[in-house]
């Protein structure tokens, strides 16, 4: 059965004083900041009003977050993230920590950036736009990018008023508010507008099933039973179709927006996830294991061996296996076809067996007859 194998960054079956003392503050190691939900599940926070015997682990707070960080199906397996603040996280006060060093060493790495020095990032950046194709057809871009990563540039307030569509007073506005540099030099500058290299980073984790109520396997009422007593409760399944085809929606899209702004985008995921899409469509990800990136680019993290030593109490496990996978969209776009594109995840893998399909049909009752 399913058990929450990291709470708050600390593993569940190595929990002690400093986990404890952590858990109390609902505090995400990885972000140095009160847990948020992890993005994408705002809807598992728990009203501590409604949950007296829980409110007693988190003193002073109405409200928490279900800071569930990875699972784990199966005794002696890999853990499926469920957190993208477990794989990698941007924030300024977050730079200090070290669990994610091996993860932001290798992003540097494959960013291959022109120069060293500092680049900002914005997070969770959306981008709604209609554009007008060559024949006059209408096209919407309705995404939103995990990170951004982007360079800067000296740039006249008028001019940045110009690409934004707003007055110059208003663009300073937006300046201050933002924190960028304004200098007055004649006219007014600013100092570091957004500009290139662009690199944008996306972070896929897995998603949960529903859970069961009468088992108690939703994610909030698993944290609810693993906060209680850390050795009895179960947790929620991995739903692994959707969260391949979450990525799948998205994969070659925010390449090819990558490549077309003359940068590159990114992948981040767990080796786990790498190895389910290399058995269950026809990219197989071995194949694409590079050194420099590509038109898609795929860093693959995992926990390595550390997963089942228990002898270390309050331990937070860095992510510090990695592979790189890179590769073109199609096989056209490379003089090597022999491998195919990044394009072969859309395709299935091996189709099955007609035998199955009537095995299937006759262990289920019709649902109506059909007349043609």
């Amino acid at each position: 059965m399913s058990k929450i194998y990291e709470l708050f960054g600390y593993r569940l079956d190595a929990w002690g004083p400093e986990a404890k003392a952590n858990c109390k503050k609902a505090w995400c190691p990885f972000m140095d900041a009160e847990c948020d939900g992890g993005g994408n599940r705002y809807l598992s926070a728990i009203d501590l009003r409604t949950h007296p015997e829980l409110a007693k682990k988190f003193p002073g707070k109405q409200l928490v977050q279900a800071g569930v960080c990875s699972l784990r199906v199966r005794e002696g397996e890999q853990p499926w993230i469920v957190c993208p603040r477990r794989l990698f996280s941007l924030r300024e006060n977050s730079s200090r920590l070290n669990y994610q060093d091996h993860v932001k060493q290798q992003l540097s790495k494959y960013m291959e950036l022109p120069q060293a020095g500092n680049y900002r990032a914005w997070s969770e950046v959306k981008m709604k736009v209609g554009t007008t194709t060559d024949d006059e057809q209408e096209k919407f871009f309705d995404y939103t990018f995990d990170y951004v990563i982007a360079g800067s540039r000296k740039l006249l307030v008028s001019e940045a008023a110009s690409i934004i569509g707003r007055s110059e007073k208003a663009t300073k506005k937006i300046a201050e508010e933002n924190g960028f540099t304004l200098a007055k030099r004649g006219d007014l500058w600013i100092e570091n507008f957004p500009a290139d290299p662009v690199v944008i980073v996306e972070i896929m984790t897995s998603s949960t099933s529903g859970g069961d109520k009468k088992k108690r396997t939703q994610v909030g009422m698993a944290f609810e039973d693993a906060v209680l007593n850390p050795t009895i409760h179960n947790g929620p399944g991995i739903n692994y179709r959707q969260v391949w085809a979450r990525m799948v929606s998205q994969l070659i899209v925010k390449s090819q927006v990558g490549m077309a702004w003359n940068g590159k985008t990114i992948w981040l995921i767990q080796d786990v996830l790498a190895n389910y899409i290399s058995t269950s469509t026809a990219l197989n990800l071995s194949k694409y294991l590079a050194d420099q990136s590509d038109e898609v680019n795929i860093l693959a993290f995992g926990y390595g061996n550390e997963i089942n030593n228990r002898s270390i109490i309050d331990k937070i496990l860095p992510l510090e296996d990695s592979n790189f996978y890179a590769g073109p969209i199609t096989a056209g776009a490379t003089k090597d076809s022999e491998r195919g594109g990044f394009v072969e995840i859309v395709k299935i893998g091996a189709p099955p067996p007609k035998e199955h399909l009537w095995r299937s049909l006759f262990l289920k009752s019709p649902c109506a007859t059909f007349t043609s």
